[in-house]
């Protein structure tokens, strides 16, 4: 099927019915002129409550084109490769369950796209909901949890997931001729840096990413997602993907994957001791530990061949 010039929103849900209808309502509220088509899809991803029943009431109610379809295989990337493959325009919004677009959302990542062909990818600016006082040393990595403007992340060649911009045909090109590593489980250990990964293959296919802080949504963060636990656990996913993204860069900046997958193994081990050994004396630091150990527990679960070889194939220049 032939895309058509609009833009499709996809909400991917599992167990969600404390936040959907909040999601979808701000997504019925939105103000696109009446020249640009779009869609809401709602992929529900094996859930186990109500999400299925309250999401099909909230867009009833509404005049907006929308499916609703059941991805029973768990995991987001499942849900949103479901997602793309329903979906009918040439732009695609991922709006994750726990994110409140604000009313113009749509039309400026419409904007955005539209007026630069070269754009792969665009993000928005994410204000972080607490439901409960969070723990000060969680505010402090606040940015982890995708809040904050991007301009430092374009500079890293990636965006984070919740509210991107991406052009539909480009997605579904990457889902289609590229293995995934990143895909949410590494053996029995969770994982991170999926949209990292996307992104810079966005890159990697000579696209750009950008961002516009005029595209805002609140991202609801509830009081389990607050805990110095929960922040841990995510800094041992960013530490467990960290080799594989650093592959991608070798590749991104034409380097000797030889000598920079080297180096890589060098600096790990070198913030590895260097985060103990400022931890012991200075007892700060001490979140980078669990993600130093990580990123070395990932060397060993990637091993060098598979770093070399991905780096190597994938070599821009």
């Amino acid at each position: 099927m032939e895309l058509m010039n609009g833009i499709s929103v996809i909400v991917c849900c599992y167990n969600s019915a404390w936040i959907i209808e909040r999601c979808l309502n701000a997504l019925l509220a939105q103000q696109v002129p009446s020249s640009v088509l779009w869609e809401i899809i709602v992929v529900n991803n094996a859930s186990t409550d109500d999400t299925e029943r309250i999401a099909n009431k909230v867009l009833q109610k509404g005049h907006i084109s929308y499916q609703l379809i059941n991805e029973p295989k768990a995991g987001l990337l499942n849900a949103r490769k479901c997602g793309i493959r329903a979906a009918r325009y040439s732009y695609t919004i991922f709006c994750d369950d726990d994110n409140v677009l604000c009313d113009i959302y749509v039309s400026t990542m419409y904007d955005q796209m539209e007026k630069d062909s070269g754009l792969g990818a665009c993000g928005g600016l994410g204000i972080a909901e607490f439901q409960m006082a969070s723990h000060p040393y969680v505010k402090k990595y606040i940015a982890s949890y995708a809040i904050g403007s991007q301009l430092d992340n374009v500079k890293a060649n990636f965006l984070y997931g919740a509210g991107i911009c991406v052009r539909t045909l480009l997605l579904r090109k990457i889902y289609s001729n590229y293995d995934l590593l990143l895909t949410g489980r590494c053996g029995n250990l969770l994982l991170s840096g999926d949209d990292s990964e996307m992104t810079k293959l966005m890159v990697l296919e000579n696209y750009r990413l950008s961002y516009t802080d005029d595209a805002k949504f609140y991202h609801v963060l509830p009081s389990k997602r607050l805990t110095c636990k929960y922040l841990i656990n995510m800094f041992k996913g960013f530490g467990l993907a960290y080799p594989i993204l650093k592959a991608y860069d070798i590749a991104l900046n034409g380097k000797n994957p030889f000598v920079y997958i080297l180096f890589m193994y060098i600096n790990i081990l070198f913030n590895l001791l260097f985060n103990i050994l400022f931890a012991v004396i200075k007892r700060k630091r001490v979140i980078w530990i669990f993600f130093w150990i990580n990123a070395a527990k990932g060397l060993c679960y990637w091993g060098w061949n598979k770093l070399y070889y991905l780096s190597k194939s994938l070599k821009k220049y």
